[in-house]
């Protein structure tokens, strides 16, 4: 069978495709950024690829031709508006599939309340599902809730809450009651769909046997981390908002993403029904086993830990980008003054490259720019570095420079693939001082784009 996967660099995605492949379907994916695909290297290699945005009616088109599954797996929850760029994208999607006779769509949406509409998260994910059900073409809605693996972002805000503190304050709501699934089980569930009866459609929910309080998700992931669990202190009320942005703090969740997740736990979420593809071999995986799978996932080497900064520019891409293309050497990195100079100076201490001035002639694969070596560069719009100072792990910087609704987007990336604990114990202690300074870079970049479109109005802010 030839899929078609949307989201395939996405945390499901990139984990779907292989199986797909395995079991020898065809598969083709559209991706916004060509350089995040090719980094798949285990199998970017065996799809075919389109290059576009969800939101772009010929590329997703072209993307649908001769297709005859599509599964669906965008979520646009980095950042103000994210209901409207998914409102977008699905609208264009379905209109695709339904125009180029896709036989079958399979949509990756979120548990349900049992009454009212939820957080807008919660809302959005089902309002996505309903647009696409409304295609014309057979469409499988599989409704999940937290998604226990090694990446995803639900999973490791609670993982890094679970060993952040032995005291845990908690808000009222964290003793509401969600189904999570392990990332096995719902891969199982999403390739099934392919199996089901021509014109089989609906909505179903898909969990793991174990219903807890969040609570006790925190709990018995610290224990499967092979750490205590820590005492958890009532808090009344909530303000996600304000918890949001003390879990970016803490973890490496960005806030845009850490609030719709938090706003959810206002409400119980717990399937109702079965899913349609039966129980995965051996049946649906407990939490516990789910944590310790994920915990050996990443101490195999897959996990990277992650921290995001999303800023709505009042420019054109092209803007943003010159400001991007023309970061380091003389200009700097638009940040907090003196804060590099003085990381320069350590590493110099160590024996690293320090905080060196270098800009190539061209921006260009293997060239060093400052103490970063430049991987890889699509002009106009994405960038990505490689951190050349001395660190337990290896650190790689992305700036992505999107069209949005009015202007554009910048997403800036920070990975780490830790050495150890050694190099875990690193990321968490600095972190609070690198979110601080990586979003000063992200919003005066922004800035920047945003006032040399004014003439009178100028302002830099150099390393």
């Amino acid at each position: 069978m030839r899929c078609l996967v949307i989201g395939a660099t996405g945390y499901v995605g990139a984990r779907l495709v292989p199986r797909l492949l395995a079991d020898g379907h065809e598969v083709r994916c559209l991706v916004r950024d060509a350089g995040r695909l090719a980094r798949r290297q285990e199998w970017a290699g065996r799809v075919e690829r389109v290059t576009g945005d969800a939101t772009d009616p010929a590329a997703v088109a072209a993307a649908c031709r001769d297709v005859d599954a599509l599964y669906y797996l965008v979520h646009s929850m980095d950042g103000p508006g994210f209901a409207e760029r998914d409102r977008r994208a699905a609208s264009v999607t379905a209109d695709a599939a339904r125009a180029a006779g896709v036989a079958r769509l399979v949509y990756l949406g979120g548990l349900q309340p049992a009454a009212g509409d939820g957080s807008p998260h919660l809302a959005s994910r089902r309002e996505v599902g309903e647009l696409l059900g409304r295609s014309g073409v057979p469409t499988i809605v599989l409704q999940a809730g937290i998604v226990v693996g090694a990446g995803s972002a639900s999973f490791e805000m609670i993982r890094q809450v679970a060993v952040a503190s032995p005291v845990l304050p908690l808000p009222d709501r964290a003793w509401n009651r969600v189904q999570p699934v392990g990332i096995d089980d719902l891969l199982h569930h999403l390739v099934a769909c392919l199996d089901l009866p021509p014109g089989a459609g609906g909505s179903f929910d898909v969990g793991g046997p174990d219903v807890l309080t969040y609570a006790e998700l925190v709990g018995r992931c610290a224990e499967a981390c092979g750490r205590p669990r820590p005492l958890v202190v009532p808090v009344p009320g909530a303000a996600p908002r304000l918890t949001a942005r003390a879990v970016a703090a803490l973890t490496p969740v960005d806030r845009h993403l850490a609030g719709p997740l938090l706003a959810s736990m206002a409400y119980d979420l717990v399937c109702r029904d079965q899913p349609p593809t039966g129980e995965p071999p051996g049946g649906p995986t407990p939490y516990a086993e789910a944590v310790r799978r994920a915990v050996a996932d990443e101490s195999a080497g897959s996990g990277a830990l992650v921290s995001e900064h999303v800023e709505a520019v009042d420019a054109p891409p092209r803007a943003v980008w010159e400001v991007v293309r023309g970061l380091g050497g003389d200009t700097g990195w638009y940040t907090v003054p003196g804060v590099w100079a003085l990381r320069g100076a350590l590493d110099r201490l160590l024996g690293g490259v320090g905080a060196r001035r270098v800009r190539p002639l061209r921006l260009a694969p293997g060239a060093a720019l400052d103490w970063w070596r430049v991987e890889a560069v699509e002009p106009g719009r994405s960038l990505r570095l490689r951190a050349e100072m001395r660190l337990p792990g290896v650190a790689r910087l992305e700036l992505r420079v999107e069209p949005a609704a009015g202007g554009s987007r910048l997403v800036q990336r920070v990975t780490f693939h830790p050495h150890g604990a050694v190099g875990r114990a690193y990321w968490y202690a600095q972190l609070p001082v690198h979110r601080f300074v990586f979003g000063v870079t992200a919003r005066t970049i922004a800035g920047v784009a945003a006032m040399r479109r004014a003439p009178r109005r100028s302002a830099r802010t150099r390393a």
